[in-house]
């Protein structure tokens, strides 16, 4: 036995030693590799968003007597009507009807809408909402000091009643603005109570409070009870960091993801200079052009800043492409009408700024002026303001205008603008797009609330103005914007600078930032 299990071993290794017979050149098939399929990582990136804001004031406001900044406002609740792209539309009312050519508005409420402490929305909340901006006297930008009464019809139903005067258009879309948010009685204490101060402010928005420390930071979450579609991050954390520096330092060093501009527009942003640098750095860049518009403004009140061919001059000595390229062509400048062609019926019109420094020295000894002294008084908070000046300073002086510069602090300024004690000053007309009725009411309207800001006061300017914001049909409106917009170029009433823009700037893996209208977060989310 033992030999046979040898001689087959023995076999077995000389067939080991023998050559390979030959075979086809065909190589034989690999194994297939089996590449794992992608799992997602077993922690996912936490679905917290922390953004530096400047704060209105330094503050949210959240627990205020009168209105919040319009950050919580925009977060938090939402309005009867909503204004997208120059039309009205439904948010928290489904339709409304005008009575007697506006002397009344009455809304139809949606129905099964909660707040966010599961409360209903009804009429009540309207009339509470609306009284209290009438009992706290806030008619800001509001209209709600043309309104008589607030009715309850029914509990989906409410009419608006206005005084005699100045009715319209203007009064409906009102009801788009920031602070015309609808809140429930509950959210001040003692409830109900129309000049109680604001303790929990209690919308219908996709967000509700979850923490706030005064001056320091607010932490919102999703309201459960939202009619729309929910937030994707679990938290939304404002941190109120007043200094524009200081917010993109904190943006490099990681502290916070990203950076938003003051709704408003106008003023507390990120300086426009640091923008490229920023985006170079890996932060994307979200822009959104509002018809918000930089002019100079003079003290029309005094020679030679009354003469329309001095103002005409100023307009002529302005480089507007070299306004954008100080801004590294963050900002459009202003070369067609008052505003963007997010306004109304800018599209409409063909007007044109041209840049002529000789025609600009004409107009000046036409007008009697071989050159003229001025001051020129700014806010020094902003520093992208300051640059500004001195570019306009280096324009105007090439044509014979010889300007001095002001930087103040804010007490200061407006106690010399007040007083007068200034030739020109910079300044802001138009708004966000939900604001440009009321706004441009204000600025050159004299029978609005506000006009105490006004900037240029002229009669037929103003009668443009009430044709372009108080019939409710559509035609008579666009013929008074179209009016207005050539009033204000055809008498120099202002120099438009640049065109404005409200930006984030936030990591790469911030997700789903949008604008409607204004910045929305309700889409955002981790990566």
């Amino acid at each position: 036995m033992k030999k046979f299990v040898v001689c087959i071993l023995v076999v077995l290794l000389l067939l080991g030693c023998a050559g390979k017979p030959e075979t086809s050149a065909k190589t034989p098939e690999k194994t297939p590799t089996v590449v794992p399929t992608p799992t997602e990582p077993t922690t996912k990136p936490e679905q917290v968003l922390t953004i530096g804001y400047c704060g209105f004031g330094n503050d949210l406001n959240i627990e205020t007597p009168k209105t919040m900044d319009f950050l919580p406002e925009m977060l938090l609740l939402e309005r009867l009507v909503d204004y997208r792209d120059g039309k009205l539309i439904p948010q928290l009312a489904e339709s409304w009807e005008i009575k007697d050519n506006g002397k009344t508005i009455i809304f139809y409420l949606k129905k099964g809408i909660k707040f966010s402490d599961g409360s209903e929305f009804n009429a009540d909340a309207v009339k509470f909402t609306i009284d209290r901006l009438k009992a706290l006297k806030y008619y800001h930008w509001t209209e709600v000091d043309r309104i008589e009464n607030v009715e309850i019809i029914d509990p989906y139903t409410v009419a608006i009643h206005y005084k005699e005067g100045q009715n319209g258009y203007i009064d409906l879309v009102a009801f788009a603005e920031f602070h015309l948010g609808i809140i429930s009685p509950n959210s001040v204490e003692p409830k109900g109570n129309v000049t109680g101060k604001i303790v929990n402010p209690i919308g219908t928005g996709p967000w509700k409070v979850g923490e706030y420390v005064k001056n320091q930071y607010a932490v919102f979450v999703p309201n459960e009870y939202y009619h729309g579609e929910k937030p994707k991050l679990e938290k939304l954390v404002v941190k109120i960091i007043p200094d524009a520096e200081t917010r993109v330092l904190a943006l490099r060093s990681g502290e916070i993801d990203a950076i938003v501009d003051h709704y408003h527009g106008g003023s507390y942003y990120t300086p426009r200079n640091v923008l490229k640098s920023l985006q170079d750095e890996g932060f994307v860049i979200y822009k959104n052009e509002i018809p918000m518009t930089t002019i100079l403004a003079f003290n029309y009140e005094n020679s030679p800043w009354d003469n329309e061919l001095v103002r005409k001059a100023v307009n002529y000595a302005i480089n507007r492409d070299e306004i954008s390229q100080l801004f590294d062509g963050w900002v459009r400048g202003a070369e067609g009408a008052l505003y963007c062609d997010k306004a109304p019926y800018v599209k409409e019109v063909d007007i044109k700024y041209e840049y002529n420094p000789e025609k600009a020295k004409e107009l000046l000894k036409e007008a009697g002026y071989e050159s003229i002294n001025a001051k020129l008084i700014l806010r020094g908070e902003n520093p992208d303001k300051v640059k500004l000046a001195e570019l306009i300073q280096a324009q105007l002086k090439k044509v014979g205008i010889n300007i001095e510069i002001e930087v103040l602090e804010s007490g200061p300024y407006k106690e010399k603008q007040k007083k007068g004690e200034y030739d020109l000053r910079f300044y802001y007309v138009g708004g966000p797009e939900r604001r440009i009725y009321q706004r441009t009411d204000g600025r050159f309207n004299p029978d609005a609330p506000e006009f105490k800001y006004g900037a240029f006061e002229d009669n037929e300017i103003a009668n443009a103005v009430r044709k372009a914001v108080l019939p409710f049909d559509e035609n008579d409106r666009k013929e008074g914007w179209i009016e207005f917009y050539n009033l204000v170029y055809d008498k120099d009433a202002v120099v438009p600078l640049y065109y404005d823009s409200i930006f984030i700037v936030a990591k790469k893996n911030v997700k789903g930032i949008k604008f409607v209208g204004e910045p929305d977060f309700s889409s955002v989310w981790i990566e």
